[in-house]
Order: C-alpha cells, then structure tokens, then sequence
C-alpha cells in the first residue's frame, strides 16, 4: 500500500524502485542507514541494506508525485557519467566513490525505471514525467554523512539515447561520455545480449529485433548511442574520454570538467582505486582489449568495421578538436 504521509523524512531512507500501477508510479524505500555507495553498481549496496532485518520487516512506498517538487537536492550534482558500455565508465565512478565527499550512484535502478515511463505511460504528460525525474534526483541526493558535498550519477549505456531529455531536466550539470575501440566493446556486449534495450528505443518492433542476429542488434545499439552522443556533444557541456586515456583522465581532465579541485591526498586514494578490476575491486587490473580482439568472430568483425569505426573515428576526431572524418 502507498504511504499517505508522503516520502520519508530521514534522510536514511532511499529510493530503491519505482514501479508502475494503475494509480500510478509508487517509489519503495530502502532504509540505507550509514551505508555508502561504494560497491560498483547501485544495486548491490541495496542488496546489502535489503538483507538487514529492518527493510526485512519495514517497509515505505509512497507515490512518486509525493516527492517534494522543486527542491533542490542537498547534494550538488556535480557531473553526469554516460558511455558505451564496457569501456571504463564503472572505474570512473568508483575513483570518484573512493572519496567521502563524493556520492555515485552507479546506475541507480529507480533512475532507469522512471526514464522508461516515458516511453511505456501513454499520453504522459512532458512537464510531469521531468518534475518526477528531477524530485527523484532530489530524493537520490540527500546528504547521509556530513562530509558528503557532491552528486554524481553513473547512467546506464542505453540512457544515453535519452541524453537531451536528461539534459533538459538538468541543464547545468555537466556531462562525460567514455567510449572503447568498438570490437573491444561489441565482444562481450554480443555474450550477454542487451535485453533491457527496448527496441521502441531504437526505433523497431519485438518482432523486427527477433529477426535479427545478436550481433546485428548489439551493433543496432552501439551505432545508436554512439550517434546520440555525437549529437549532443555538439550542444556543448559534455566532455569525450577514450578508454585508454583511463584511469588519469579520471583524475585531471574529468574532475577539471565537471570543475572539481581536489588535494594531493585524495588524488592519490583515487589513483589507488584506479589501479585495481573496476567490477572487482579487490583485484589489480589487467587488460582484456587483446583477449576481446582475438575472441570476436567474423561477424561481429564486419559489424564494427563497417558500421562502427566509423563513429569511432569521429569521437576521436571530436576529442581531439580536429575536423570529423566525412
């Protein structure tokens, strides 16, 4: 059942899922106590608060439209984080994570959740569904610890497709998006099969996207981030990285954009993050970009060269402030 009430006060209490009903969207809360978002993804750190016996026997959903509109968060977004897909995006957010006054939410579940309403509530109205997103942001960002300063938003690869609606709604955050040699990105992309993309998002049917080969559709989703970033890097406020500028870029040209100063000291504990398997953070890294090349097939080969160099190139170019190839 909703709570009446509205959304809770303490601050402890988070967002942790936005679910759809025929009232309307309900938020679930997730009581986080002390907990920081450390882990390499959202999820995980509400996995480990959901376990506790407290969200076990208490449970909080409110309306979304509950949510206080037209506050501003108590913590600054400081930066929003796009990218391709496996090319750096989660080691940025866990160097930025390595530093108290920093909160990352790394692909945050109830953000996904309610960017999807758009395009599954018919006749949603514009102005409501960006109150809902910026009150979600609100509720994201509500400081827990009292050297928290900064907010940064991780989004998931797809979002990016969604990058003027997101702007939009938060027009003076500025933005990054990583991007990788696309073979080295379309190998492991291809093993998994992108499921949570729908295909309304690209522009196709269920049915059209089930005539296709994984391959084909995993290139279908690069192609199309890849072109959306471009198209918006061309409006300004975003910020290009290369994979093989990472982790340094994490700590120069990244917090120099989203205008971030920070001490020897924490430079140095972000460096030691920026060392270690982003995903696993407990193990040095090792490159894989060899091991991807050797393990991608004819196809996928075909697909990358002929529908996804050529972004790639272009990226490079727009980096590097040079003239776009034709």
């Amino acid at each position: 059942m909703a709570d009446p009430l509205g959304a809770p006060d303490d601050p402890r209490w988070l967002p942790m899922r936005v679910q759809w009903t025929p009232e309307g969207p309900l938020v679930d809360w997730c009581h986080l106590g002390d907990v920081r978002f450390t882990d390499p993804f959202f999820t995980q750190t509400i996995g480990q608060a959901m376990r506790h016996p407290f969200n076990l026997l208490f449970r909080r959903t409110t309306p979304l439209d509950a949510l206080p509109v037209g506050q501003a968060p108590e913590l600054r977004p400081a930066g929003f984080i796009f990218h391709m897909s496996h090319c750096g995006s989660t080691l940025a957010a866990q160097m930025l994570a390595a530093l108290p006054r920093n909160v990352v939410l790394s692909e945050p579940r109830p953000l996904d959740q309610t960017l999807r309403l758009q395009s599954r509530v018919a006749g949603l109205d514009p102005d409501r569904f960006l109150q809902w997103l910026r009150a979600l942001v609100v509720a994201l960002g509500r400081r827990r610890h009292a050297g928290e300063r900064d907010l940064f938003i991780k989004f998931e690869a797809w979002h990016a497709l969604l990058l003027p609606l997101i702007r939009r709604a938060f027009p003076r955050v500025p933005w990054v998006f990583l991007y990788r040699d696309p073979i080295e990105v379309l190998v492991p992309l291809a093993e998994m099969h992108p499921a949570e993309i729908e295909p309304t998002m690209l522009g196709l049917s269920f049915a059209q996207v089930g005539e296709m080969t994984s391959a084909a559709f995993c290139a279908l989703v690069l192609e199309s981030i890849c072109r959306a970033a471009i198209a918006q890097h061309g409006e300004g406020g975003g910020l290009l990285i290369e994979y093989r500028e990472l982790p340094q870029a994490a700590c120069g040209k990244l917090l120099s954009h989203f205008g971030l100063c920070y001490g020897a000291d924490e430079i140095a504990r972000m460096r030691e993050v920026g060392g270690f398997d982003a995903k696993r953070p407990n193990v040095p890294f090792t490159p894989d970009g060899a091991a991807k090349r050797r393990a991608a097939g004819a196809e996928l080969v075909a697909l990358a060269t002929s529908r996804l160099d050529p972004l790639y190139r272009e990226l490079e170019a727009l980096r590097r402030g040079v003239t776009p190839p034709p």
